[in-house]
């Protein structure tokens, strides 16, 4: 058994997983529950180590997606826009207010 991957991104291992299940790779996780936690990766590993040297050019060919900025999400946008719009009401209330007093 060696170590293939140790990583705390949970798709990255799902993927390398699913990856090299099709190729007929054998695997083992350790540490899958922790996955969520800093500081603690999961290992994935490969039980034959035959598969070794095949299995390494299988987790080469996966992409890993770069997270993206909560502000880029679309639901972001349109809570931003809200809340500004909520603002700019409450401003003109509060200035209806004080001035028509």
């Amino acid at each position: 058994m060696r170590p293939i991957l140790a990583t705390a991104d949970l798709s990255l291992i799902e993927s390398a997983e699913i990856a090299l299940d099709a190729a007929g790779i054998w695997t083992m996780t350790r540490n899958e529950n922790a996955s969520g936690l800093p500081g603690s990766p999961t290992i994935v590993t490969v039980i034959e180590d035959g598969d070794y040297e095949r299995a390494l050019a299988v987790v080469r060919t996966l992409q890993v997606t770069p997270r993206q900025p909560w502000w880029n999400a679309s639901w972001a946008r349109r809570t931003t826009r809200a809340w500004l719009i909520l603002l700019l009401i409450l401003v003109a209330v509060l200035c209806g207010n004080i001035f028509l007093r």
